[in-house]
């Protein structure tokens, strides 16, 4: 079984044994990576977790992945990417979503002004509850400029994960900022939770910045605060 050292999740643990196998040369720049069910095999890691890993590094611009084709390696990594500050992840291992709604409409002001985008311009609006192992975990509300979001919107109802989709379209991430903060659940989130209004959630507000440091998402999530795992790690 693949050593927990510090207690990191173990998908941020496989990333890094990922990261360090580019890094080497192992898996060199344009090759293809082993399968899933090799990679599975290998670190005697379930499916999910290997997924959970893949997506970041296809999201960081170090892997990219085709339909139908192997995973490849785009680039070598940053000298930091092996030791991110700030750990998070939902707990569970069957992440799905289920899309209560996107549309191409409606006023969205507050979206709008952190997308930078005029007020007279569509956004693209996405509401979905996230779910690990079959049960809902957080309510989520995302938010792109309508050309960024038409490239994921027939893949809402299906990954738990959007970023994948656009680094497929050569957009990808340079920067992610969020303000965690706790909240009360309302009557329609408690709803949709299966909790009492109320409760307590955990509030993640981010914004996303592409390559040219162009806001490209702007997303508001709230998670039940036993699904949620909140780590920061300063130093080696």
């Amino acid at each position: 079984m693949f050593n927990h050292q510090k207690k990191m999740p173990l998908y941020v643990q496989i990333k890094n044994k990922m990261i360090q196998n580019v890094n080497d040369e192992t898996w060199p720049s344009g090759a293809s990576i082993p399968s899933e069910s090799q990679l599975m095999a290998q670190y005697n890691v379930s499916r999910t977790t290997i997924r959970q890993a893949v997506r970041d590094l296809v999201q960081a611009g170090i892997l990219e992945t085709r339909r139908g084709a192997p995973t490849k390696v785009l680039r070598q990594p940053k000298e930091n990417a092996a030791n991110p500050g700030v750990i998070h992840h939902e707990l569970g291992e069957d992440m799905d979503v289920k899309v209560l709604r996107v549309e191409n409409s409606g006023p969205h002001y507050l979206a709008k002004s952190q997308l930078h985008l005029s007020e007279d311009e569509e956004v693209f609006v996405l509401a979905r509850l996230r779910l690990a192992d079959q049960k809902p975990i957080a309510i989520q509300q995302l938010f792109m400029p309508k050309s960024i979001g038409e490239k994921v919107n027939d893949k809402v109802d299906e990954d738990f994960d959007l970023f994948p989709h656009l680094g497929r379209h050569n957009i990808h991430y340079s920067t992610i900022k969020e303000d965690v903060s706790a909240c009360n659940a309302t009557r329609y989130e408690a709803d949709l939770l299966g909790i009492t209004p109320g409760e307590a959630l955990i509030d993640i507000e981010r914004i996303t910045l592409g390559m040219d440091q162009m806001p490209i998402e702007y997303s508001r999530t709230k998670y039940l605060p036993t699904s949620f795992h909140y780590r920061i790690e300063i130093g080696n």
